[in-house]
């Protein structure tokens, strides 16, 4: 459904709620500390994502 690395970023993204639960600076630096280029993942997401049908 989706490239490898954005369900990567899918994962990542919640594995970094194990460490901070809300979507503020800390979790977001969480995030990025884990996968550098996530911005492109969730633009890959903001234009596909639609497309996921599950």
């Amino acid at each position: 459904m989706a490239p490898v690395p954005v369900i990567d970023y899918v994962v990542i993204h919640e594995l970094a709620h194990v460490f901070v639960k809300k979507h503020n600076k800390a979790f977001w630096d969480k995030l990025r500390a884990m996968m550098p280029d996530y911005q492109q993942k969730i633009r890959w997401l903001e234009v596909y994502g639609h497309t996921l049908v599950i």
